[in-house]
């Protein structure tokens, strides 16, 4: 149970920078000030919360003000009662996946079929905004606008070209008590089933390590995307859960 709460504390650190973080007991929410978008706006339950359904109208309140989807993500191991409340007060699972976990001496290099392939942190401008829009729009959001900066992600990104071709992308967040989240990975529609999401969450992870994690993480988005993290060497450590309120 330490090393859950261990990965918990972790996840509500992670996105504090540029987040308005706001505390709606027994939760925490992380707004992203510029964006809408409903995987960079969530909440987080407090370790072994089982909150009421006053609580969780006050959560919702807080997003509908803020006009944001109410969502939440969690280690279900952390806080086993929230699911059922959140049921109750009509909320839905949008996700129940594993939380997978790699240490460097687990860490694998995925195959792919895609040459010539190179494989990079982000350096400067063009590079940055080539992955954020590759991850925005695999994430269902609009490419930026022409006169709209990339908002920074601190160097924690790699991109994927083929040539001059922008093919797949990966994050990964500062790193915290050991621990970096590999997130973002994606793949430009027509480069998807090629090996190009392994080969980015392993660039990624390795960025992470040299920036000193001992422990990356990350959570897959469906069965094919765990055998893809597993090829890179992760392996399930817990339960994410993500619950919204489709009705706002």
């Amino acid at each position: 149970m330490a090393d859950i709460e261990r990965l918990q504390r972790f996840l509500r650190a992670a996105p504090v920078a540029g987040r308005d973080v706001v505390t709606v007991p027994p939760f925490t929410i992380y707004f992203d000030p510029h964006d809408s978008l409903r995987y960079l706006n969530y909440a987080i339950p407090d370790d072994g919360a089982d909150p009421t359904s006053a609580e969780i109208d006050a959560l919702r309140q807080a997003f509908r003000a803020r006009e944001r989807l109410p969502r939440l993500e969690w280690v279900e191991e952390a806080a086993p009662h929230v699911a059922a409340a959140l049921g109750g007060a009509g909320f839905e699972e949008e996700l129940r996946t594993p939380l997978m976990a790699c240490g460097l001496d687990e860490l694998r290099e995925p195959l792919t079929d895609v040459d010539p392939l190179t494989v990079r942190v982000v350096e400067g401008a063009s590079d940055e905004r080539d992955a954020t829009n590759l991850q925005r729009v695999a994430f269902g959001g609009a490419a930026l606008a022409d006169d709209e900066e990339p908002r920074g992600g601190g160097g924690r990104m790699v991109l994927a070209r083929s040539g001059s071709t922008a093919v797949a992308a990966a994050s990964w967040t500062a790193v915290e008590d050991g621990f970096s989240e590999v997130v973002g990975v994606a793949t430009a529609g027509p480069w998807r089933r090629r090996g190009l999401a392994g080969v980015v969450t392993a660039a990624a992870a390795r960025a992470a390590f040299a920036a000193g994690a001992s422990t990356c993480i990350l959570s897959p988005g469906d069965e094919g995307a765990m055998r893809v993290y597993a090829r890179a060497g992760f392996r399930r450590v817990a339960t994410m859960l993500h619950w919204s309120a489709p009705s706002g």
